[in-house]
This record gives C-alpha cells, sequence and structure tokens, in this order.
C-alpha cells in the first residue's frame, strides 16, 4: 500500500520583524482527515505560521508544499484557490446578510445577470450546513445567530471553497460545553471526508478529545511533533 502523502508540507520556515524572529526553521506536515493540534504559549509563533500557510504573511525562507509540489501563496485569495481555509477569531462575517448569503458570497448562483436565485443560494448552502450536522437554517440572518453557530456559518463557507485544510484559531474560546461538542461533532464529520485540520489551542483536555497528532513551539521554534497517547 503506498504511503499517505501530507497534503500540506512546511520546512524550514522562517519569518523576522523589526526587533524579533517570530519563526525559527519550523517543519510541520499535515495529513489528510487528521486534525493537527499546535501548542505553545503566547509569542511561541503559531499565528504568524498560520498566517503564512493562508497567504496573509509572507515567509523570509523555507517551503510550502501541497500534495508534494511547492508553491508560493501570493496572498489569502490565492491560498484558498489551493483549498486553504482559516477561521479567525473575529469572524468575517457580514451581520445583515444571511448565512446563505454569506457563505456564497461573491460566487451567488444567478437567474440571469444581475439577479441572484435565492432559491439555489438558499438551497446549496443549507446543503453545506446539513453536511456539518448542524442545525442552523441558510436563511437566517447571521446577526440573529450564536457565536457558535456563526462559527459553522464560517466553516461551511470554507467547505463552499473546496477547502482540504481548514486553519481553526482557538475555537472554543467563547463556547459553552455543549457548543463544544457540537463543534467537535462537526470536526470528526470533516476528518471523514478528508479535511485535514489545524487547530490551536491552549487548552490540554481538547488535544486529548479531538486531536490526532500535536506540534509544539516554542519562541519560535519547533520543539517537536508526536500523535496523541505516544
Amino acid at each position: 500500500m503506498p504511503a499517505i502523502r501530507p497534503v500540506l508540507s512546511l520546512r524550514g520556515i522562517r519569518k523576522a520583524f523589526p526587533g524579533v524572529v517570530a519563526l525559527d526553521g519550523v517543519d510541520l506536515d499535515l495529513m489528510p482527515g487528521e486534525v493537527h493540534v499546535l501548542l505553545g504559549e503566547n509569542g511561541a509563533g503559531k499565528s504568524t505560521l498560520m498566517k503564512i500557510i493562508s497567504g496573509a504573511v509572507q515567509r523570509d525562507a523555507g517551503e510550502i508544499a501541497i500534495d508534494g509540489v511547492a508553491v508560493e501563496l501570493n496572498g489569502p485569495r490565492h491560498a484558498q484557490e489551493l483549498g486553504i481555509g482559516i477561521i479567525y477569531q473575529e469572524f468575517n462575517l457580514i451581520p445583515h446578510l444571511t448565512a446563505a448569503e454569506n457563505i456564497l458570497l461573491g460566487r451567488e448562483p444567478k437567474l440571469f445577470p444581475g439577479v441572484i436565485d435565492q432559491r439555489r443560494l438558499v438551497r446549496a448552502a443549507q446543503q453545506q450546513l446539513d453536511d456539518l450536522g448542524v442545525t442552523l437554517s441558510a436563511g437566517e440572518r447571521v446577526s440573529h445567530l450564536s457565536v457558535a453557530q456563526q462559527q459553522m456559518v464560517e466553516v461551511a463557507k470554507a467547505l463552499s471553497l473546496n477547502a482540504r485544510v481548514l486553519i481553526m484559531d482557538e475555537p472554543t474560546s467563547a463556547l459553552t460545553n455543549q457548543e463544544i461538542s457540537e463543534l467537535f461533532e462537526a470536526i470528526r464529520r470533516l476528518k471523514t471526508r478528508g479535511v485535514a485540520i489545524v487547530y490551536i489551542s491552549h487548552r490540554m483536555e481538547e488535544l486529548f478529545a479531538i486531536g490526532d497528532r500535536v506540534t509544539v513551539l516554542r519562541d519560535g521554534r519547533h520543539v517537536g511533533t508526536r500523535g496523541i497517547g505516544e
């Protein structure tokens, strides 16, 4: 049986800002269908690394490869086109629009030029939400949704862009225990679809509840990577 190839590989990633080296020779492999937890104290370089993966920040040195092929990420839109999605703690949603309008923003199905096909729009967005196991109407205005529901809209939006890699930055920071359980169930569904997830957290209990492997960063350096339970 052939070895499974990482969907995303990072080698020797370095990034410096005036007066500080944020990342120094960081390696990371992300496998299809895994939850890879990224741990580290504030200032360890987690956020900088994720911004580089998502195209928001350019690395100074090192290599990024998708499916074994080296790539240059020329901004967030290019990263999206390559199948990389990110969900920040501050959601990128438009409150006065519906969940469906946010999920398919800029890609709305048209009846004819200039006129959106609302039925197809809602139907397509609802399918994305249903696939996540979320009890949420795609026609609901985002401003009426809970934080957990808005987070699921962000996930559905990323998946509608055919994300194969999904970065989640402290996704449980504002959720109740019940909402965390629902998020974890949605993550398990994503795993079965082969989506690779980078999960940033400072909560050790979440590492064992949802993670497959863990990478630890300290002072911008890669301390180590281990399978959960090893």
